[in-house]
């Protein structure tokens, strides 16, 4: 058996000294170099002519390194030459980097290939190079100014300067050149960087290679021939089109400096391939790492409405349905086509970058008006996925605002924003038309069974993939109207997974994303749809009426960006786990309806998982642990204190502007914002000061409080399960019972995970002194555990009363009735049972957790219906699991007999 054996390695064909330097007559007459070094035509200058000084000062004066980035330039500056690498040759880019450098004390460039800068230098000292240049030019051509080209970087690399390498540097005229002249410029093009290779066989010397990417503009451009062949087209401007797309854009300009590429140890390891392989080896990685840079900022290439149509048009299944719908209706294919075209026309964006730009200048005026400050966590694991695959964004949807702040986000840090999907009920004059050049694309609430209008929706979601184009959608579907975190909706989600199926891509990544308000902008209208008035409309007149909300602060806003999840790795564990049912017959995709459900539930817990508490629902919390109206302020700054120990054991995150009051042992400074908003109510007392909360806010405070209701459901039902003396093991379980229960109201974790959770929080509890062990092996409440596991107990009963009246009611109507029937019962249960006293928190009266208690039923068995269980006149009926009501009704019981 023969292994097989690499090629020797190549000869050397330049020796030490360079013989092509020795033997070959100088081209060049002697020129004063500026610096004393360098190519006096291409190198940068340390001294600008009036001119130019006056357009740096004007444009380039904000502009700066981003932090660490000039230390780590200097850094290599001390261990030999750097290369600096763009795609393609730009004077106004080298003349930014010429000041940039200059600022930063860096080293100034020496070479520069495909431009002339000497005359960005003094008037006098431009002069005199560009008559030394015009008599070089007559005396040697363009074969002996290409040679001293060459001659200049190899020079500058022996030395251990810094020279700057464009890849490409023909411009929009070179487009009407022959294919063989465009060959012979990119082979010129190709010699300097072989020479800075050649270096690295011959010498020892380092060389850093450091790729650069340079934007003057954010977001995908429209793809318009005429005016890209004026413009120089997206990728590769005129310098004329360059100066006006900087001018326009300046204020958004994007810098990146990428990984530095060590030449020496790349040519060493690869010796053996020989000079050519490594040098083409070398460009195709700069130009990799140059395409992912760009590509999260320029995005896809977008489309005309017109190909996005006829795109859509083509899909096959569109296609199948049309034909299908044409037999079925005994109408023509060209009508049911027409009508599909005017289905796309209501669906599609058509996302500008000027309105982009419009757009970023007002959003953000709006917001510094309304927040006080933004933190963002996990931006950057999703640029770094973003520069190789398309991404989908699902944000937790708790405001209008969301969208636009992501956005916006997106747009501040030079990433294309996404293509939003939004409720056609917000297609609206004039803001539906200004949210489609923006990126958004609407839906209708309700397909209602149109398959037409199904597999349009379908064909455009595809095509959005297969673009490369980033786009967002809520999960939840609607906005949250109890702070929770709502049931996963996931017909948006499983076209996603059908897209992949069908090969739009090889790789997709959804991204989870958990936003927090210290303070809802929308709060009035959130209380009111809580207490059981309709939805308003989306209008004009509802938009006028909304200016009143500037003239109040909000606070502050959290995005955390999770984990990004592959959505190829998540198919083949699912093949592998037989979660992937084989395709119907018929269809042309696996059955995705398990995986779209186990996906959809992880995607929402781990949006509990990004949610950060703030001093709001931290306030919240403290307040309404007793159906009292107020609270001594000494007993809220221990409940606060408690509070945020349990989040941190729990490893929910913490608003800076919490952590900023509990480090300063404030704690009760976490109520300024409610007090602010007239929420409470400070009341002066010689036995201490009390907060009062203010009539009818109970519902307000709640939906902040249940944006950390997930974490803090762990402690809640440990408290219910240490009603009664049991042990450690026995406690878990019976915790573990309650949290099935709620999950579809929390979505907590399952197996071994959950134990482990349990038994920290009882390792706290013994800490704080709220449970003893005994000496029969059960632990036991202490007399201070007792108030404390009271409090924890009643963050949770709200929801427990909600879900008894459910009980009640389904046993009442012995499981036959309408859905709506049996939530409208549900309330006046609750309100029965407020006034009788067997209930006590008013904000427990909530649709939402009627609607959870009745989708576990549903789940469960207790209750079926034929229909679609989610429409107001579906007809439920006893299911197969009926006898469980009563297990149910038990179990939720225990809960409410504390305290």
């Amino acid at each position: 058996m023969h292994t097989k054996q690499p090629p020797a390695p190549p000869e050397e064909t330049r020796s030490e000294a360079d013989p092509l330097e020795e033997s070959r007559p100088p081209t060049t007459t002697p020129i004063p170099d500026g610096d004393g070094s360098g190519d006096p035509y291409t190198s940068m200058t340390p001294r600008f002519g009036n001119m130019a000084q006056w357009f740096a000062r004007r444009f380039f004066s904000s502009f700066q390194f981003e932090t660490g980035d000039a230390g780590t330039l200097r850094s290599l500056e001390s261990t030999g030459a750097i290369v600096y690498v763009m795609r393609y040759s730009s004077r106004l880019d080298y003349f930014l980097f010429n000041w940039l450098f200059l600022s930063a004390g860096l080293r100034l460039s020496s070479f520069a290939n495909g431009i002339k800068f000497y005359y960005y230098r003094p008037l006098g000292e431009a002069t005199r190079l560009l008559w030394s240049g015009l008599i070089e030019r007559i005396r040697f051509g363009n074969r002996g100014m290409r040679e001293r080209g060459i001659l200049h970087i190899r020079r500058t690399i022996r030395r251990g300067d810094t020279a700057f390498l464009f890849l490409r540097t023909d411009k929009t005229g070179s487009r009407l050149r022959t294919r063989q002249g465009a060959v012979s410029s990119a082979r010129s093009e190709l010699d300097y960087l072989r020479q800075i290779v050649d270096n690295c066989f011959t010498s020892p010397d380092p060389v850093s290679l450091v790729p650069l990417a340079l934007f003057w503009r954010k977001g995908s451009r429209p793809q318009r021939p005429f005016l890209n062949l004026f413009y120089g087209g997206p990728e590769r401007p005129t310098d004329i089109g360059k100066v006006i797309s900087f001018i326009w854009n300046y204020r958004n300009l994007a810098v990146r400096i990428g990984t530095r590429i060590d030449l020496q140890g790349f040519v060493s390891e690869r010796r053996w391939e020989g000079r050519e392989r490594i040098v083409k080896q070398v460009r195709r990685s700069l130009l990799i790492f140059l395409r992912r840079e760009e590509k999260p900022v320029l995005g896809a290439a977008l489309p005309t409405f017109e190909r996005i149509q006829e795109a859509v048009l083509d899909d096959p299944e569109v296609r199948r349905t049309i034909r299908q719908i044409a037999d079925e209706s005994n109408r023509s294919e060209a009508r049911v086509e027409a009508r599909a075209r005017r289905m796309v026309g209501e669906i599609a964006a058509n996302q500008s970058p000027t309105m982009l730009a419009a757009l970023s200048v007002i959003i953000a005026a709006m917001f510094k008006r309304l927040f006080a400050r933004f933190e963002v966590h996990g931006l950057e694991r999703v640029i770094e996925v973003a520069k190789l695959h398309p991404i989908v964004l699902l944000p937790s949807h708790r405001s209008h605002f969301d969208y636009l702040i992501l956005s916006w986000m997106f747009y501040q840090r030079h990433l294309v924003p996404p293509q939003v999907a939004a409720g056609i009920n917000l297609s609206f004059w004039p803001l539906g038309p200004i949210f489609r050049r923006a990126g958004g694309y609407f839906l209708r609430r309700s397909f209602d069974g149109d398959q037409l209008y199904s597999a349009v929706f379908r064909g455009y979601v595809q095509n959005l993939i297969k673009a490369g184009i980033t786009q967002e959608f809520f999960i939840e579907g609607t906005r949250s109207r109890t702070g929770k975190t709502l049931t996963p909706r996931l017909g948006m989600l499983r076209m996603v997974l059908e897209a992949f199926s069908r090969g739009a891509r090889r790789e997709l990544y959804v991204i989870p994303v958990g936003f927090t308000y210290e303070r809802l902008v929308e709060e009035g209208s959130i209380r009111e749809e809580r207490q059981g008035k309709a939805k308003k409309r989306e209008s004009l007149v509802e938009l006028l009426k909304a200016r009143s909300v500037f003239n109040y602060s909000f606070g502050s806003v959290t995005v955390r960006f999770g984990e990004p999840i592959s959505v190829a790795q998540r198919m083949e564990e699912a093949k592998q786990s037989g979660l992937l049912l084989p395709a119907a017959e018929g269809e042309a995709v696996p059955n995705l309806r398990p995986l779209t459900h186990e996906l959809g539930i992880d995607i929402s817990r781990k949006l509990n998982e990004l949610t950060t508490a703030g001093r709001s629902s931290v306030a919240a919390a403290a307040l309404l642990g007793s159906p009292a109206l107020g609270i001594r302020e000494s007993l809220f700054r221990a409940r606060v204190s408690e509070i945020a120990q349990l989040l941190e054991l729990l490893g929910m995150a913490r608003s800076e502007n919490l952590e900023r009051c509990l480090a300063t042992e404030r704690p009760a400074a976490v109520i300024e914002l409610l007090e602010q908003a007239d929420r409470v109510k400070r009341v002066h007392s010689p036995h201490g000061d009390l907060l009062q909360i203010k009539d009818g806010v109970r519902d307000a405070l709640d939906y902040y409080r249940a944006t950390i209701a997930p974490a803090l459901v762990w402690p809640a039902v440990l408290a219910f399960a240490l009603h009664e003396a049991r042990t450690r093991k026995n406690a878990c379980d019976t915790a573990s019972a309650w949290l099935d229960l709620l999950r579809l109201e929390y979505f907590p974790i399952e197996g071994p995970e959950r134990h482990v959770k349990l038994l920290r929080l009882i390792d706290h509890f013994t800490e704080r002194g709220w449970i003893a062990d005994a000496e029969d092996g059960k632990m036991h409440v202490t007399r201070r555990g007792h108030e404390w596991l009271s409090f924890l107990a009643a963050q949770l009963r709200p929801i427990m009363e909600a879900y008894q009246a459910m009980l009640l009611a389904v046993r009442a109507s012995q499981g036959k009735i309408k859905r709506r029937e049996l939530l409208d019962s549900v309330q006046k249960v609750q309100r029965e049972q407020l006034l009788l006293g067997e209930a006590v928190f008013p904000e427990g009266i909530c649709s939402v957790a009627a609607g959870n208690a009745l989708a576990r039923l549903l789940a469960d068995g207790v209750l079926r219906t034929d229909g679609n269980p989610n429409k107001p006149d579906a007809d439920l009926e006893p299911g197969e699991n009926w006898d469980l009501l009563e297990a149910d009704a038990a179990l939720v019981g225990a809960a409410l007999r504390w305290p």
